[in-house]
């Protein structure tokens, strides 16, 4: 087996391998609320007396001497309140935009790309609000700002570099990421191990403790290479030049109903628009900007 005993220095996209844990199941979402209430489309709201509505929405605002003489009364009144916010009017919990973004390895991608294109100066608002972490807000007067960010980045003519990472029997994408970071994409039991990519190729690390720190070292690396199935939870990588190899217990492919036993896996480079590459992104984020214009209520990261 190939033992790199390189170890693995990780670049500030990613700060440490509990970013990376976390990478691999956390994901942003945006809403921005209506104002049914404020205009009085909806029923009066249960324990009225409390409502309160700010850049955070519709809430109840109950008093510290209720929640001191009865935790389980404000509770209650809480899911009284919330079950006629889901119910009060014609937007789901009265979310006037709601949309999915991407996970964190997609976000991380996409501010990235908004840094290399003149950040601060040419994307002052995307460049400051979109968000690192889960909450916070884009407040509601630069939501034009913003969407006129956004309709320039679409505009934008430079071409990305890609790493790719593809199944070579059915050209499916493994894998994708600018050719100047990298990608961690695969985070095995414990996080022992992580696949990924970057513009040296397909890597494999294994994640150890020294000295009283975790830290990272290549155990596996390919530009073209295969991965052989054992067994029902093993799986051999070899590279296709030298035949080094490394056993790990998850497989890159297993969208197949009969899977084959071997499977060829390559790594390319290619150019892409920026308005393709990060349509996931643009699109979405044009939708709430302009549900913020409408409203004058923030874009809510979440």
């Amino acid at each position: 087996m190939l033992r790199n005993a390189q170890r693995f220095l990780l670049p500030s996209v990613v700060a440490n391998n509990a970013e990376k844990t976390k990478s691999e199941i956390m994901s942003y979402s945006a809403f921005v609320v209506c104002n049914c209430f404020q205009n009085g489309k909806t029923e009066k709201p249960p324990h009225e007396e409390y409502v309160k509505f700010d850049e955070d929405g519709l809430y109840l605002d109950v008093p510290d001497e209720i929640w001191r003489k009865n935790e389980n009364k404000v509770f209650q009144m809480d899911s009284e309140f919330e079950k006629w916010k889901n119910n009060s009017c014609e937007h789901e919990e009265m979310e006037l935009c709601y949309e999915h973004l991407s996970n964190v390895l997609g976000m991380s991608d996409f501010r990235q790309i908004v840094r290399n294109l003149g950040g601060k100066k040419k994307y002052p608002v995307l460049t400051e609000f979109l968000p690192t972490a889960n909450g916070g807000i884009l407040p509601a007067k630069l939501a034009s700002n913003a969407l006129q960010e956004l309709i320039e980045l679409e505009k934008e003519r430079h071409l990305e570099e890609r790493i790719i990472l593809i199944e070579n029997s059915t050209n499916e994408l493994k894998a994708s990421v600018n050719a100047d970071t990298y990608l961690i994409f695969v985070f095995t039991a414990y996080n022992k191990y992580n696949y990924g990519i970057d513009s040296d190729g397909f890597f494999i690390l294994e994640n150890i403790e020294e000295n009283g720190e975790e830290v990272s070292y290549v155990v596996f690396r390919s530009k073209k290479f295969r991965q052989r199935q054992i067994s029902k939870d093993e799986f051999r990588f070899i590279d296709n030049k030298t035949n080094n190899s490394f056993f790990c217990s998850v497989s890159l492919h297993t969208n197949e109903e009969n899977p084959k036993e071997v499977y060829e896996f390559s790594i390319k480079k290619e150019k892409a628009q920026i308005a393709d590459e990060y349509n996931y992104m643009i699109k979405p984020l044009k939708k709430l900007a302009k549900a913020s214009m409408e409203s004058g209520n923030p874009i809510h990261w979440t």
